[in-house]
């Protein structure tokens, strides 16, 4: 049996020229050791890639709380960075959904749950801004639709 990987380490999917890319007949995952502020154990995040370089990780449960917080990966530099972004942060979840637009330069989150899973769901649709570091609401979660979910996907 292989032992866990250590705090700060991430995985990657490569190919057998090494590009970074599941390219070629034999991708396989690999370890990659990261340091910088690396993000608690969690389930139920989202993960999201930027410019084929930056992956960015939002919210999250824990086993008995939500997390309201963003890191972002710098795949190159195998460097994690918590971001204290300003704005209105979406309140704290998991099982939501998240994409990244990069000709807008920018991530969206949807939906998801609070701790008490089927009865905290959220409808509320948020932007990120990568250059500004900043988070707002494009809906109001009281009038808007579709209904509150979790567990869904989104796709660019």
């Amino acid at each position: 049996m292989e032992a866990a990987p250590a705090a700060g380490s991430a995985m990657a999917m490569t190919g057998p020229a090494g590009e970074g890319a599941a390219t070629g007949p034999c991708p396989c995952w690999e370890y990659l050791e990261c340091s910088g502020e690396v993000p608690q154990s969690r389930s139920g995040h989202t993960c999201a890639l930027h410019k084929n370089r930056y992956l960015y990780i939002f919210g999250g449960f824990d086993g008995a709380n939500c997390f309201d917080d963003l890191y972002v990966l710098d795949l190159d530099q195998k460097l994690w960075r918590k971001i204290e972004a300003s704005g209105d942060r979406p309140s704290g979840r998991a099982s939501h959904s998240a994409v990244t637009d990069d000709v807008a330069g920018v991530m969206y989150i949807f939906g998801g749950s609070g701790s008490h899973f089927g009865y905290t769901n959220k409808r509320d649709l948020c932007e990120f801004c990568f250059e500004t570091e900043t988070w707002r609401v494009l809906s109001n979660p009281l009038e808007d639709t579709p209904s509150a979910r979790y567990g869904q996907s989104m796709v660019a």
